[in-house]
């Protein structure tokens, strides 16, 4: 369902590209604000916009510009509500699911602050989180905002990175390609999906890791 989910839009984009920049601005922004990323499959929708891109029928320019902006203004709302409403409000509205890592992220925002906002939007689960703790704990304005735009123009090109690299192929391998190129693109696909399968679970836990003993060595130093 979400295959069909997401031809549809790939469509509906194809036909009106003017829209492209405000559809990736609106994307952006709701795979950032927190929670609603869990809900709205936004990450998919940015692969198809890569796609697109990648295919020569999207401008990349303003499509990676209006992501960054979504990036940005969708942590900087997040971060906002959590400061308006309070904690006790925050917790008392999340979803169960979220309750477990937005515990953790409080954790490691009270002892890793500003690397804490920017490693945070490159973990999935952190990322559905990351304002609402960076607010709650009291996080100042200035060193969210500047982890915040740092990590938010790295990754806006990554994010849209994997679609349009598949956009690319395609559009080299044309309407009627040869069947031994097909074979090596699907086995170097095959082959990069399965690094990131096994490399990706090491980095989380690294970086999880990391966050959680670092300061305490320095603290007991």
């Amino acid at each position: 369902m979400l295959e069909d989910w997401t031809s549809a839009f790939e469509a509906w984009v194809r036909a009106n590209a003017a829209l492209a920049a405000p559809v990736t601005f609106l994307i952006a922004f709701l795979e950032s604000f927190p929670v609603v990323s869990i809900v709205v499959p936004s990450t998919a929708l940015l692969l198809a916009v890569g796609a697109l891109v990648g295919s020569d029928l999207l401008s990349p320019g303003p499509v990676i510009l209006a992501c960054i902006l979504g990036g940005i203004l969708g942590d900087a709302a997040g971060y906002w509500l959590a400061r308006f409403i309070g904690p006790y409000a925050v917790r008392k509205r999340l979803p169960p699911s979220c309750r477990r890592i937005y515990a953790w992220s409080v954790v490691v925002f009270r002892r890793w602050g500003w690397w804490a906002v920017f490693i945070g939007r490159f973990l999935g689960p952190m990322r559905a989180v990351t304002p609402l703790a960076a607010g709650v704990v009291g996080m100042k304005n200035w060193p969210f905002q500047t982890a915040n735009i740092l990590s938010a123009i790295i990754w806006a090109p990554l994010v849209l990175m994997p679609g349009t690299v598949g956009g690319w192929l395609a559009r080299q391998l044309g309407e009627d390609p040869d069947p031994l190129a097909i074979g090596a693109v699907l086995a170097g696909a095959i082959l990069l999906w399965i690094t990131y399968q096994r490399l990706r679970p090491v980095v989380l836990a690294a970086v999880k890791a990391r966050l959680e003993s670092g300061p305490l060595r320095r603290d007991r130093a």
